[in-house]
Parts: C-alpha cells; structure tokens; sequence
C-alpha cells in the first residue's frame, strides 16, 4: 500500500486543503481472509463465473483484476450492493469497449415454451436481463425448471401462488404443476372484480385520513381536530392484528408548532412488510435508509413509490396509500377490511367519529390534549415543542377572518368560477375554505400561509382525480423550479407525441415556471437554436408555449 500511495503521490499536482493520500482516524482494513467471501457468486463472482453472463467476455478481457477490485472494494463497504454493481458494470463496460458482443437470446426459455412467438428462436441476441445457466423465466423470476409453476385455464400461475379461477373457486399451483381448487368466498367489507388486471377479493371502500394546512386533522371516521408543535406522532397503525391483513404504521413529525406563519408537515415515516420508507419535505425520501430513483417497485412487488406532479405516492398491495405533497398535505387511504383494527390520531375507523379520541390502551381521553400526547414518539433530535412554544396559540374570531374570505385570498378555494371549481364535486372545499381562513388570520396574513392552504386543496383535488386551473402567477405563489443550464418548460399532464417538430424560436430567460396540472418543470435540451431538439411533449394549442413569455410555431424538419 506504501508503495502505491507513493506512487499515486508522485503524480500530484497541487495539495488541496482538508485532503490526504492516506486514510485518516480508524480505517478499514480488508485481507485476504476478509476478501474471501465477496469473490463468491453472492457478491463478485459473477465476474468470473465460466458460465456466467460473461463468460464469451473472458477471452477478450482478463476477468481477474476486475474480480479482486469488486472483492476489496465491496470488502470496504461491506457488501453494499450499489458498489458491488458499479464494479460489475466497469467489466462490462471494459468487454464492450473491446469488442465483446454482451447480449442474449430474444427468446430466452420460459416455463412456458409453447407460448414463444412464432420465429422468435430466429431473432437476433438483445440486451437485457437473462437467466443464470441452469434457470429459466418463470414470470418474471429466474428458477430451476423444477420450479415450474402451472398453467390453468390457459393462464400461467408461479409456484406457490394462490388465485380465483372465478368469484367461487379459490386455487393454489403446488409443486409439479398441480393446481389444487376449493370453494371460496371473500370477506366482510370485499367483493370479488377484476383489478389491475387480477381477479380476486378487493376492498369494497376505503377510509380517509387527512392532515392538512396548519396542520388540521381529519380522523378515518371525520372527526376534525387542530395540532401545533414539532413533535412526532404515531398517526395509525395496526392495533388489533388479524390473519391476512399486513401490519402497517405511519409515524408523523411536524415542524415549526407555534411559528408567526405555518406549522408542516415535516416527515412521515411508513413501516410495512418489512420495509420502512420515510418521506421528507423536499422531495426527500429512502427506503431502508437508502435512496432509490423513482418510480421504484420493490423486488417482491408489495410496495411502490412514484411521483405524480409535485406528489409523493406510496401504494402497497395490503390497500394502504399514501399521496403526500411533501409541505402541507397528506393523505392516507386504507381499505374497510382495517374497519376496528387501527388506532392513532387517525382514531379507529370504526365509522363512530365519538369514540375516535382513544388512548394506548383503549380507554377514552379526557381531552383532546391528553389524546395526542399520548401518541407522541421519541424526536431524533430528542426535544420537541408541542403548542404553540409555551406561549397562547394565535386565535382569530369571525371579525378578524372576514378579510381573508375575498376572491383575492382565501375566496380562491371557493369561488365556484375560479381555478377549483371543476373540483367541489369532488372535494368539498368548505372545510379548506375555513383552514384558510383560520391559518392565514393566525399568520397575521402571511402570504406563505395563504399559498400553503391553496397547495393543500390543490394536493387534495389531485389525489381526487380532478383539474384544476392555473392559480399562481409570477407574482402570486410563485413555485420555483430548480435552475439548470437549460430553460424550463411548463407542459400539461397529456402529452402529445410529434417528433415531425422542432423548435424556431427558443425561449428567453425567463424565471423558471411550474404547471398548475401536472405541478412539474420541464426542460429543453439545448439552449444553441442551429441544434434545436426535435419537439417530442407539445401544449395543445402548440403555439403557445409559456404564456406571456414566448412564442413558437411548426416547421418541418
């Protein structure tokens, strides 16, 4: 190691402040002993394996230094699984570079080999994910062929998989391809349809938790309460266990309880089937305290993460969802099959709304103070505030909130003519309408606090499936994008494709904008108007692109 650092240090060209050529304080160490295990088929080994993926590489480009990088370095980081790919992917990239043809069969053998298309044998090799020797597809799993699952009534059904033939009959593919059927029903609170594609029991309606604004609180059973503070919370969970329902919480931390303006939703941690995925404000989240890029499915397929708009989406198959705009609201669904079985500041979605205020133990609270401090979690900072600081939390009566109820402020969320109008009959805006009010009195008129209840009712009409129309401006509630070397570009959710355009015209530099639908920012490749991209996302009406900003028209290429 001396020798390689001195030989690294020989070509340095200038120190910089705060680096060393050697590992500072206590530094790993890896030998051969502790190497070992990482040049296995677990870790590295797939470098070198003479029936791996690149075995026709071997003669091309020796396998063995890529392999004992992979093992030190996987060794230094213990086992992380994004090192160990990046060294893997160095080889490939190293075998491409020389020539070596990484591909495999167009068809590569299933466990239904009846069901190739016809000619497909014949097809060129394709980059891809493929089998190990020895494995084949089943689905979209790599198994031995005696894992074979089976075929009933036409469809293929993985080993070990349970399924309805129909609304009556509930089957199970066992080893060998035998399928085993029984009578069957679905549950209380299930009914028996065709979901994303699966026949099957699915829930026949779902509760609704809501937390919103400053923040304001709507229980599974629509009971209303007010929190301040910037504490953590346990905002439900499972309480009453029950074979075949997946046991779930949903763990809240607010920021800034008591501040001049808003208190929000700063973090909401999510713990299901083993995973534990938490939410942040900024867009921040991570997975096992890793960050994944969306839209992310986990392997087993039981929990996604996506993205619509500026909304973070959590589904899982037991039914629980989560959509959370990161800032001032967030939704939680849960299916009628939880019906009794949770407990938290969500209460306990038994369809009661008077009984919602429980404690840990089941016994009712003698306040609604006592209740939500009952449900307060450790802080990772290990201190928190709740109220308003120690000091009396602002209150406003009907005098003081009339202002705010103009078509200018507040107003907005109701006037049935303006941007939320196609969104009443789906969202009730009454209750936001008075969020607003008490939230942006409380702020002595804060303009944020008047933009942060606007974007909680844009987040709900969202997760209700409606449009809204444009309601910021460059002077009101402006949503900043990030900048970048290229310019923004706001393009609603529907997309056209029309590669036959190009660009005559670029935009200026303008202030980034966002669009009030799809809530995200756009950009344009290239900024050099002889290289203009070809135009691939359109507006509607195509000659127009940002409003008041530019215009453009249709040329052919």
């Amino acid at each position: 190691m001396e020798d390689e650092i001195r030989f690294a240090d020989s070509w340095k060209v200038k120190d910089v402040p705060g680096c060393s050529a050697r590992c500072v304080g206590d530094c790993p160490t890896c030998g051969e002993e502790q190497k070992r295990p990482y040049r296995g088929d677990a870790f590295c080994g797939v470098i070198g394996a003479s029936g791996g993926p690149f075995r026709d590489c071997h003669r091309v480009v020796d396998p063995g230094p890529f392999l004992e990088d992979c093992a030190f370095d996987a060794c230094q980081y213990k086992g992380r699984r994004d090192v160990i790919c990046k060294a893997v992917a160095a080889y490939m990239t190293e075998c491409q570079s020389n020539g070596a043809a990484l591909c495999g069969a167009a068809c590569p053998p299933t466990c239904r080999p009846h069901a190739l298309p016809q000619g497909c044998t014949s097809a060129p090799c394709t980059e891809g994910c493929f089998c190990d020797v020895g494995f084949i597809l089943s689905g979209s799993e790599c198994v031995p062929a005696s894992d074979c699952g089976c075929e009933h009534r036409g469809l293929y059904y993985k080993k070990g998989s349970e399924f309805y033939s129909s609304c009556q009959e509930l089957c199970v593919c066992k080893a060998g391809g035998v399928t085993e059927c029984r009578p069957a029903s679905c549950g209380a609170h299930e009914e028996c349809r065709v979901q994303d594609g699966v026949l099957g029991c699915h829930p026949a309606g779902y509760g609704r938790l809501v937390v919103s604004g400053d923040p304001h609180y709507v229980t599974f059973d629509g009971r209303a309460f007010d929190l301040r503070g910037s504490c953590s919370y346990v905002l439900a969970k499972v309480c009453k266990p029950e074979r075949g329902l997946a046991n779930f919480s949903v763990l809240l931390e607010h920021d800034g309880g008591g501040r001049a303006n808003v208190a929000l939703v700063k973090k909401v941690t999510v713990s299901i089937y083993g995973y534990t995925v938490s939410m942040e404000q900024g867009r921040r989240w991570e997975v096992d305290g890793e960050h994944f890029t969306l839209p992310l499915a986990l392997e087993d397929q039981k929990l996604q993460v996506g993205q619509e708009g500026t909304n973070l989406v959590l589904q899982t198959t037991s039914g629980l969802r989560l959509l959370y705009n990161a800032a001032t609201y967030l939704l939680v669904t849960i299916p009628k099959a939880y019906l009794g079985r949770v407990c938290g500041l969500g209460g306990n979605f038994n369809g009661d709304p008077g009984d919602d205020f429980l404690l840990p133990d089941g016994s009712p609270a003698k306040s609604t103070e006592e209740f939500v401090s009952s449900w307060k979690t450790p802080s990772a900072d290990g201190g928190c505030t709740e109220g308003c600081d120690g000091k009396p939390c602002p209150s406003c009566d009907a005098a003081a909130v009339a202002p705010y109820g103009s078509g200018d402020k507040c107003g907005i969320i109701s006037d049935p003519t303006g941007p939320f109008g196609s969104c009443h009959h789906r969202v009730n805006p009454v209750q936001y309408f008075q969020h607003c009010l008490h939230d942006v009195c409380a702020a002595s008129g804060a303009r944020d606090a008047l933009c942060h209840s606007l974007q909680a009712y844009t987040a709900a009409c969202q997760a209700a499936g409606a449009e809204i129309g444009g309601w910021r401006t460059a002077a009101f509630c402006r949503k900043w994008c990030k900048r970048s070397p290229n310019y923004p570009l706001s393009i609603p959710k529907r997309k056209a494709q029309v590669p036959s355009l190009r660009w005559t015209k670029m935009l200026p530099n303008i202030p980034p904008k966002i669009h009030e639908i799809s809530q995200k920012c756009f950009q344009i490749p290239s900024k050099n108007p002889s290289g203009c991209p070809k135009l691939l996302q359109i507006l509607p009406k195509i000659h127009e692109v940002v409003q008041n900003a530019t215009k453009y028209s249709p040329q052919n290429p």
